[in-house]
């Protein structure tokens, strides 16, 4: 029986070190949702520049709606408001998602109509399974998304890599292409 069992425990990380790793990005269009530490799956949005999560509707500003991506073929991500929520659409559209890089001040991800913006990064973005990771000059994939508490409630800025951010309240997140299986209200 001992031989058995080392056999399966040998066998099994084999097997899986052995099957091939699949990385599918999300039909497009698609969502993105923010989860970690009392943040379960909150929609990405905006208002047309900065990134936030939680409920647009919370903000009181008419431009504010969730985001629908598409992945280009650069690995940018192109957003555009998701009307399916009822609300008049905002005039923003065609927007590029972005980073910070290493050289920007600021941690908030934005959005800006361009495909080139100086200190940020719009391109390298790319999916492992449903998790939206970025790929760094040298290879690497990063996830350094985080949350900061805004001052509505139930609405968090997105930003990207805490080195050097002192703000009260970070919570480190993932984003997905998966709704949450709870409904959660996504105005």
């Amino acid at each position: 029986m001992h031989a058995l069992q080392s056999l399966i425990l040998l066998g099994l990380p084999m097997a899986i070190v052995g099957s091939p790793t699949e990385r599918r990005a999300p039909t497009s269009p698609f969502g993105l949702y923010a989860y970690g530490d009392g943040i379960g799956g909150s929609p990405v949005f905006t208002t047309g520049d900065g990134a936030f999560i939680g409920k647009a509707s919370e903000v009181g500003n008419t431009e504010a709606a969730p985001v629908e991506f598409e992945l280009s073929s650069d690995n940018s991500l192109v957003g555009n408001p998701n009307t399916t929520t009822g609300d008049s659409a905002p005039t923003w559209s065609n927007l590029t998602f972005n980073v910070p890089d290493s050289t920007s001040s600021g941690h908030q991800v934005g959005f800006t109509n361009s495909t080139s913006d100086g200190d940020r990064s719009v391109t390298n973005f790319v999916f492992y399974g449903q998790f939206l990771l970025y790929k760094n000059t040298d290879g690497s994939l990063k996830s350094l998304w985080y949350a900061v508490p805004s001052d509505e409630d139930g609405v968090w800025t997105l930003n990207w890599n805490s080195t050097g951010d002192e703000s009260d309240g970070q919570v480190i997140v993932s984003l997905r292409a998966i709704p949450p299986s709870k409904d959660v209200d996504q105005k």
